[in-house]
């Protein structure tokens, strides 16, 4: 019974990566091509009906909480935590997955579709643009701490993925309010958030067997 439990959730997790990242690679032959530059200004032009100075702040805060002075404060304590249990493939793994993504966004992807962001940004943001290592970035890093704390508490697991997922749109929706991302940066950052968290649980089951089954 637990082998076949075991099957359908690795079958169900590989639909799933290769269902988000085809459409991840859908998303960058538009970026080149440049397929969705209509869609994404229309939609930021949409967007700006509705800034309103209660909900700049917000949007403010909002996207200030996922920047990566305050997320590497997140990721240490993470860390200690998981050492000071002596959870540590736990640890390894959130440290393999945390350096992992930066480079694969900041090194790689950025550099290689050198997107350039709205323009003009209600803050001060540089860089390129897609996809959004602020929301790749945070939506693996609070997927990934809800797996540990659902595999503890099984009964929060609704609650622990539900508060991630709104705090990483609420992010997404600040992007773009600010104007400092278009709408496919962040649909392209939440794929490869969402990648990446696969295969940080896929190789935490690898080097812990006792996540397998979960």
């Amino acid at each position: 019974m637990m082998e076949k439990v075991r099957r359908a959730i690795q079958n169900k997790t590989l639909a799933s990566f290769v269902t988000v990242l085809l459409l991840l690679l859908w998303l960058n032959q538009g970026v080149i091509q440049g397929n969705f530059d209509t869609l994404d200004a229309n939609f930021l032009h949409w967007v700006r009906h509705f800034r309103q100075p209660g909900l700049f702040e917000f949007a403010r805060v909002s996207y200030l909480l996922g920047e990566a002075e305050v997320v590497i404060f997140f990721i240490l304590g993470g860390l200690s935590f998981l050492l000071w249990k002596r959870y540590l493939k736990e640890a390894q793994v959130l440290a393999i997955s945390s350096l992992g993504i930066l480079v694969l966004i900041d090194k790689i992807l950025k550099p290689l579709f050198s997107r350039i962001r709205p323009a003009p940004g209600l803050i001060d943001v540089h860089g390129n643009s897609y996809p959004s290592g602020h929301i790749s970035g945070n939506f693996m890093l609070y997927l990934y701490i809800s797996y540990l704390i659902a595999f503890q508490f099984p009964k929060l697991t609704v609650y622990v993925y539900s508060v991630s997922t709104v705090l990483v749109f609420s992010m997404g929706w600040a992007s773009l309010y600010l104007n400092i991302h278009w709408a496919t940066d962040i649909i392209a950052g939440l794929c490869v958030g969402y990648l990446s968290f696969l295969l940080s649980i896929s190789l935490l089951k690898t080097i812990d067997i006792k996540y397998r089954g979960f």
